[in-house]
Order: structure tokens, then sequence, then C-alpha cells
């Protein structure tokens, strides 16, 4: 067979840039309360390509695309769940990366060992409508938060740590400590799974389990202001199964138990510190 001309290929990629567009602004149509949270994200997003975050060969594009459903709870620290919509949009050209889940940022190291890439990404917010634990809470606003990723990989074994703290209305500061392993199961099949930690500060919890005042008054909670502290330990894994070279079908689940400041949350005492989310994937890779 012989290999397709160089007009070709540019065909190929501004389709492949119109589709990114397209499936780019049907995300950011659907409602922030449809998307699942960013940690659900990123699992969806490892299941849906069959790889961490490795960069684009030098001058030239790498795209993933992908959907898929998630059973999720209706917030962290809900003990209802709900079905919500998981996208996956991935843009990567030799070093700088745009993610929904890992956000707009550069690999300023990348040597196959180490991955050092700081980013802007984006942190969701909460709706009191979300649930009837969070009745009278108020919404607690969509942000940004800056920081950066790093990653050691020795081997198939890997440890990493991201640090992220918010900026304008997305306040506090989270840092998340954790070890991941992949293997390939068979030759289309590969298996991933992740153990880790998540600090937050003050402003971070109090923004998401804190109960003020005034919350207080409006919902018949205890006024409850937490310390800083490991707010969760999560184990997950995802499934990849490549259809073809391009197209692979993910299956990722993960359990997630709520611990010190959050877990004495009014909300979570109502709600559960036992968080469960797993989901289905289909994406579409092309580098």
């Amino acid at each position: 067979m012989s290999n397709p001309k160089p007009r070709d290929l540019s065909s190929r990629r501004r389709a492949s840039l119109a589709s990114l567009l397209v499936a780019l602004a049907l995300t950011l149509a659907t409602p922030a309360s449809l998307i699942a949270q960013s940690d659900d994200l990123e699992l969806g997003r490892r299941a849906a390509t069959a790889e961490g975050a490795e960069a684009a060969p030098a001058d030239q594009l790498k795209i993933s695309l992908g959907a898929g459903v998630a059973s999720a709870p209706e917030f962290e620290g809900a003990k209802k769940y709900e079905i919500k919509f998981l996208p996956v949009v991935e843009l990567g050209y030799d070093r700088l990366f745009l993610s929904l889940s890992q956000g707009l940022g550069a690999r300023i190291i990348d040597n196959g060992r180490w991955v050092v890439a700081p980013s802007v990404r984006y942190r969701a917010g909460r709706d009191e409508d979300d649930s009837d634990i969070l009745k009278g809470m108020g919404d607690v606003d969509d942000g940004l938060a800056a920081g950066v990723m790093v990653k050691f990989s020795p081997s198939d074994f890997s440890l990493f740590f991201n640090g992220y703290q918010g900026l304008g209305s997305a306040e506090g500061l989270t840092m998340e400590l954790g070890a991941a392993y992949k293997i390939q199961v068979m030759e289309h099949l590969k298996f991933s799974a992740e153990l880790s930690t998540m600090f937050a500060d003050e402003e971070y919890n109090q923004e998401f389990f804190g109960v003020n005042s005034q919350q207080a008054g409006r919902t018949g909670y205890d006024r409850y202001q937490p310390d800083s502290g490991f707010k969760h330990v999560a184990l997950g894994g995802a499934l990849s199964y490549s259809l073809t070279q391009n197209l692979n079908l993910g299956l990722f689940g993960e359990y997630k138990v709520l611990t010190g400041p959050a877990a004495d949350s009014p909300l979570v005492e109502r709600g559960s510190k036992n968080q469960f989310s797993s989901g289905l994937m289909l994406g579409f890779n092309l580098r």
C-alpha cells in the first residue's frame, strides 16, 4: 500500500482539528452539573487514550477525542449517585498540551523517567441544586488553578505529585501524592492501577466541606470550620482495549474514602465518606 500523499495528511489533520473544535464546543455547551468531576475526567482520559502524560513527537500533532458515561456521586461526599457525561478532548504538540482534565501547560522536562509540567487547569465548583443535602448551602463557583504535575517513572511503576493553587474565585491549595502501575495484559489490552491521597488547605476545605454562620442558619447544620489536612485516599484502575490502531474502548473504576476534615463535615455525615465511581469510555487517538 502506498504512503498517503502530503496533501492527504494535511486534509486528515484539518478534519481532526475541526472535530476537536466541535467536541470542545459541545463540551463547553454541556451544563457543568452533567459533567463528571475532574478526577473522573482524568480516569476516563486514561481509559480512552490508553496512555499517561507522554509528550507528542516533535513537530507532530497529537489529538485524542472521546466520550463516555460515568456513575458518580451527586457531589463529593454524597450518598446518592447519578449518571454523568464524561468527555475527552486533548491536544498535544511537542511539549505543549491542552486537556480537559490536565489543563493547558507544557512539559518543561520529559526525558523518559521524569516529567515536570506546569499548567493551568479548570477547577469545578458545585451547585446547591446538585443534591438535597446541599439545599441552602449556596453555589461554589467554577474557577482556575495553577500548579505543576511531577512524575517519576523508572519502569512500569511510577510516582507522581500534583500541586495546584486556586486562582480568583477558586480558593485553596491541593496537593496530591500517589503511585501508579501499568501493564500490557495482552496484545490489545492494557491495565493501570493507582493509589493516591490528597492534602487540602483550610480555604479549600471550607469552600467544599465547611458550614459558615449564614449556611448554618439556612440549612440547620451545625457551624463547621475545617482545618487543613488529608481529605481523601483513593484507589482506582482502568482497562483499555484497542479496537483498531486509533480506537480504544475503556473501563474504569475508583473507590475513594474521605478522611480528616472532609469526613467530619456535616455534609458528609449526612451523605457518605465512601465514594465510588465507574465509567465506560470510547476514545479516538490520532498521532
